[in-house]
Formats: structure tokens, C-alpha cells, sequence
């Protein structure tokens, strides 16, 4: 029973992930195709930010997943050390998971960044912020403080 909340705290983490990501991933490429002149209005901005969603959740979820995994996983070696900076640990933690999974997915497929959103240096960092939020989220459910 002690593993039911931190996986449970770890699927909310990723859904939280998956979610974010996705629509900073949409909104920065949105973002590009408006400073070449393309007007999009609002409800295709909508549109095309819900299928997104769907769309990556299942390739995007299992490789950032895998990210956050190994990194929660150290986080929790580390926050020992600091028990009173937990939430910054696992912030840390997950902003540096995506951080480098984007990086390595990048150098697997040859230069090229997989994840159209993550190609510029704001949608990189916001990729990471991402990351860091879950972390957050992460942290937070699982924080033994708040148990009852």
C-alpha cells in the first residue's frame, strides 16, 4: 500500500507533463507560423492545441515519463540530504529529466529536434519549465507532511 501514492503522484506528474508540454509545444510553433505572417484565429488555435494534446500523449508521456523516472529516482537519494528543499530537489529533478531527454532525442536523431515546439531557445526552456512543474507536482503529492 506505501507505493500507491507515489505512483499514483507519478502519473498525475506526467499526465501534468504531458498536458503542459504539449500546449507550449503547439503555442511556440503557433507562435513561429504568426511571425511569417500566417493568421490563425483563435478557434483553430484551440483546435489544433486539443489535438495535439491527444496526439502526443502517448509517445510524448513514455519518453518524458522514462526522463522524469530516473530522475524522481535520484531525487529521491538527494532530497535526503535536504529534506527541508524536497519540492526544489524534485523541481530540479524534473526540469533537468526533460532538459535532457530533449537533448538526447535530439542527438539520436541526428541534430534534428524531434519535438517541433522545442526547436528555439524559448521553447527548449519552456520544454524544461515543463519538466520542472511536474517535478513540483511530483513533490507536492507525495510529501508525507500532508498525509492525514
Amino acid at each position: 500500500m506505501s507505493y500507491v501514492r507515489p505512483i499514483g503522484s507519478f502519473f498525475a506528474a506526467v499526465i501534468v507533463a504531458i498536458i503542459l508540454g504539449s500546449i507550449a509545444s503547439t503555442h511556440f510553433v503557433l507562435g513561429a507560423l504568426s511571425d511569417l505572417g500566417i493568421e490563425i484565429p483563435f478557434a483553430d488555435r484551440l483546435s489544433m492545441t486539443l489535438q495535439d494534446i491527444v496526439g502526443i500523449a502517448p509517445l510524448y508521456g513514455a519518453i518524458i515519463g522514462t526522463g522524469l523516472l530516473v530522475a524522481f529516482v535520484a531525487a529521491i537519494f538527494v532530497s535526503k540530504l535536504a529534506p527541508n528543499l524536497r519540492w526544489f530537489v524534485y523541481l530540479v529533478a524534473g526540469g533537468t529529466a526533460v532538459g535532457v531527454t530533449l537533448i538526447t532525442l535530439q542527438t539520436a536523431f541526428g541534430g534534428i529536434m524531434p519535438i517541433s515546439g522545442a526547436r528555439s531557445t524559448g521553447g527548449f526552456i519552456a520544454q524544461i519549465a515543463v519538466g520542472a512543474v511536474a517535478g513540483y507536482v511530483f513533490a507536492t503529492l507525495t510529501n508525507k507532511s500532508q498525509t492525514a
